[in-house]
């Protein structure tokens, strides 16, 4: 039987969609019940006696408890499934990944069953037939919230139960009841803000241009202040005070009126805004512009923001789609605070506060109306208690949307059943290069476990023969597979400083992928043909089985460089490697290769306590520099390869001009002091650093190099399909063409780079899904924000172990060096310990002067602060005072 299915749906470009289908519906799908005979059910049955139909409003709003919970076999419809896709990650974890469930999808649009008006009810009485006519002794529970669905479900004399009922009625866990919730009476009398327009009113006001829309954007260190950014035209609107931002949250999707041109603000006087950097997810959608750019009031309001030099200022008047965030943070009585300042404070609905103070929790928003002073929610985890530093690592990861459950059984499924035990089969060993009897090691930072890349270097000829060897994940990780997805999700390994997060199953990250010492390891190998200027004569590509003879760490491969007499094979290899590097690195820098900075510390902890007792600027080895050349060889190398067979669906990465506004505020700033400082090429650039230097000051050149790093564009992955071949340069690293290849273990990225590879010297056939332009981009586009988080987190780590490190401190008195001047503080940062903060001064009339408690001081000048340092929001905030020493 064919049937023609009708739907709509509203897109990004607040569009409807009409989208038609022909379906061919079926009466013979699957029931999954483990003794049924009939039905021809695969993978994993329904053995338990009770078997649940839940409806979607349960699953969404009470999808802890549903995890918490006895329940173990449940029907989810392929409708729901498709809508929790994009509105809730952890249904669907709970649908592909729980281990203590098990979760089958009906294929309801398909099914004669479940054509009429309510599908569960219809799929319940269904159920009930055929378990009478397999002679089973199973029964179905069907749990909805909705008043109309649980009447006709008792008149059909279903067994149903609301959520609320269930729990009392069959769960034993009186912990349960804290996940229902409980219900508050709000004054209905009092109207703390204006009512919102419905969705339909927002999106009509805004195609006739009389609203503007965007995504709600809030200060960092300032509440009060939001902004959506109009990108057709070019120009922020500003929203000033939680009254005018009306009951929106940041990331919320919402739709802005102007306000009268009296409140608007000179772009002059506008205080800089501060947001993570490239944090706004707006960047890459795509618009449907043409019609509003037509709108006459529209051109003339552009044209005087413009001419004016004006930020117009707004309010919010409806909302078009609330973010899906949950939110960590404490308890106090009953009001919540979420660890991201950038949020305001909750009321959170719970039966038993008294069982959550003092402790980290995770919430969710349930609603926010006009009567209310603040935004309600409800109870999603009790991560632990507060201060606990497991707990608030949890806690930064949650923040950041980095996942921490464990792996399912079906990810774990994937791996080799032998486990650690595995050996590589002959015949896998056997359509491979053989590189045991060549001396490759690898070089990494102290205690690094999962081991990417190792190398080796011989002369052979008259010619160097270096190679560059990656751990083969691909090989392990198969195209569409459970823990295929599942790397695809989660897309990097995130290291925070006391642990990491991986990607991947610590059986490949820390035992078969990890290219350890001493052991048979398969391999992803680039090997090149040198001369002694580091000329490539020639480059090839190929699956290896490699057996590495040392595991080093970079301090260890300098002492063995340095040791004049140590003339061992290994070293003398490590040696060529170092001198080909240093000669490669030249090359670069000669063709504008920049050479930049960052504050990154590295800290010392306490054998038992585990607590940091030093925190220091992170130190630099030639070794580091050593593997960093040869790794971005191997990724322009392969990069060349994969582009020149598949130029329309390579995956690169691709680094952009620096920001015009930042980068030319830094120039005007080193033009005042004494500085030429051009920046028209990344050469221009690199050549303008190496010329900036003070005598006795060797910190003072990377503290610029710092300053030119803040003002660098994100690196992105993209898609070639999206991007003309003269926009994929790589900026920072003058290379022409750029992947990621040399980190399967930790970055996604680098495995469906392996894949195209492979592709490409017709080692096996690329993945029909790598074919589908529209999805790689997609990737990309989650593999950017992915990344983009985990940098974050790892940030914000750092500041809470610098808050650990100073918390039990006495006073301390440090050096600090001027960054920068404003009316009513200068910026300072102090160089032993990567800190940076503000002291309070007066601005002199040349800008780059300013007097603190009357002495005057220039940009750049050096003074002594006293230190003090508090966490807020796991962003370290630092109270400087200065130490006047006259």
């Amino acid at each position: 039987m064919i049937t023609i299915a009708k739907s709509q749906r509203l897109n990004k470009r607040l569009q409807v969609q009409n989208i038609v289908r022909e379906i061919y519906l079926s009466d013979d799908i699957p029931c999954q019940l483990g003794v049924c005979k009939h039905c021809q059910n695969e993978g994993e049955q329904f053995e338990e006696q009770y078997i649940y139909l839940v409806d979607t409003e349960i699953l969404e709003s009470y999808i802890d408890l549903i995890e918490q919970s006895q329940i173990k076999n449940i029907i989810i419809l392929q409708s729901q499934y498709n809508y929790f896709r994009k509105r809730s990650q952890q249904v669907i974890n709970l649908i592909d990944s729980n281990f203590s469930k098990i979760c089958y999808i009906y294929q309801d649009e398909f099914s004669k069953i479940t054509q009429q008006d309510n599908k569960l009810i219809n799929l319940a009485i269904w159920y009930n037939k055929h378990i009478k006519l397999i002679k089973s002794n199973q029964n179905v529970r069907l749990l909805t919230q909705n008043y109309d669905t649980f009447q006709l479900a008792e008149q059909n004399q279903l067994d149903v139960y609301t959520i609320q009922d269930y729990v009392k009625r069959y769960e034993q866990s009186e912990d349960l009841l804290d996940f229902l919730g409980m219900e508050i009476e709000i004054d209905q009398t009092q109207e703390y803000y204006p009512k919102h327009f419905s969705i339909e009113e927002c999106v009509q006001k805004i195609k006739q241009g009389l609203l503007f829309e965007g995504r709600l954007c809030v200060d960092r260190n300032d509440i009060k202040l939001a902004k959506i950014s109009v990108r057709q035209f070019n120009f922020d609107i500003r929203i000033v005070g939680l009254q005018d931002q009306n009951r929106s949250l940041n990331g919320d999707r919402v739709a802005v009126q102007l306000l009268p041109e009296q409140f608007w603000l000179d772009n002059n006087k506008v205080k800089e805004f501060n947001i993570q950097d490239e944090e706004d997810d707006d960047i890459n959608e795509t618009k449907d512009d043409s019609k509003l750019m037509e709108i006459s009031s529209l051109q003339s309001l552009f044209k005087r923001i413009k001419e004016n030099n004006l930020t117009p200022q707004g309010q919010v008047v409806g909302i078009l789609q609330r973010t899906d965030k949950q939110y960590c943070g404490h308890v106090v009585n009953n009001l919540f605070y979420p660890a991201d300042g950038r949020y305001n404070t909750f009321i959170l609905l719970h039966p038993r506060l008294n069982l959550v103070q003092d402790k980290k929790i995770l919430v969710q928003f349930t609603d926010w109306p006009s009567t209310s002073q603040y935004p309600l929610c409800k109870l999603k985890k009790v991560l632990g208690q507060a201060g606990d530093s497991y707990v608030e690592g949890n806690v930064i990861l949650l923040e950041h949307q980095v996942e921490i459950r464990e792996f399912s059984h079906q990810v774990i499924a994937c791996l080799p059943l032998s486990g650690e035990k595995y050996n590589i089969p002959q015949d896998e060993i056997n359509r491979r290069w053989d590189l045991r009897d060549i001396l490759i090691c690898s070089i990494d930072p102290i205690g690094c476990k999962d081991i990417d890349d190792a190398l080796h270097c011989r002369f052979i000829d008259g010619y160097y023969e270096v190679g560059v060897h990656i751990a083969d994940v691909s090989y392990f990780v198969k195209p569409d597979t459970a823990i295929d997805k599942e790397a695809a999700h989660r897309c990097t390994t995130v290291y925070l400083v006391d642990r990491r997060t991986d990607m991947l199953p610590k059986l490949l990250t820390e035992n078969l992928c990890s290219l350890v010492s001493n052991v048979d390891r398969q391999a992803f190998s680039v090997i090149w043909k040198m001369d002694e200027n580091a000329n490539i004569i020639d480059v090839k590509f190929g699956k290896s089985i490699i057996r590495s003879c040392a595991s080093l760490n970079y301090g260890q491969a300098q002492e063995m460089i340095d040791n004049q007499n140590d003339h061992t094979p290994l070293t003398q290899g490590i040696r060529f490697l170092n001198q080909l590097a240093k000669k490669l690195k030249q090359q670069r820098i000669d063709a504008g290769a920049l050479t930049l900075a960052s504050n990154q510390v590295s800290f010392t902890f306490d054998a038992e306590t585990h607590n940091p007792t030093d925190v220091r600027m992170y130190k630099m080895y030639d070794t580091n520099s050593l593997v960093e050349e040869f790794m971005l060889l191997a990724n322009v190398s392969v990069a060349e390869k994969i582009l020149s067979r598949f130029p329309a669906i390579s995956i690169l990465r691709r680094h952009q001009q620096p920001k015009v506004k930042q980068i030319k505020e830094l120039r005007e700033l080193l033009n005042k002091i004494g500085y030429q400082f051009e920046y028209d090429t990344s050469k221009q650039l690199n050549d303008s650093l190496n010329l900036i230097n003070r005598n006795n000051d060797p910190f003072f050149n990377k503290l610029v190099r710092m300053m030119t790093t803040r003002c660098m564009n994100e690196a992105l992955y993209v898609c070639t399909a999206d991007v003309d071949y003269t926009e994929l340069h790589h900026y920072g690293l003058a290379a022409d063409l750029y992947t990621h290849f040399t980190s399967p273990i930790r970055r996604y990225a680098d495995v469906l780079v392996h894949r195209l590879l492979s592709a490409a010297i017709d080692l096996e056939s690329l993945p029909s899904s790598m074919s589908n332009k529209i999805k790689m981009s997609r990737i990309c586009d989650k593999m950017n924000m992915r990344h983009r988080y985990a940098r974050f987190a790892s940030r914000a780590s750092s500041d809470y172990h610098t808050y650990l490190f100073f918390k039990n401190q006495k006073e301390q008195i440090q050096q600090a060096i001027i960054t920068g001047i404003t009316e009513k503080a200068v910026s300072v940062l102090l160089p032993r310990y990567g800190l940076e903060g503000f002291i309070d001064s007066v601005q002199n009339e040349d800008k780059i002067s300013a007097n603190i408690q009357g002495q005057n001081f220039r940009i750049f000048d050096y003074i002594k602060v006293k230190v003090e340092v508090e966490l807020k929001n796991f962003h370290k905030k630092i109270h400087l005072q200065f130490v006047n020493e006259l």
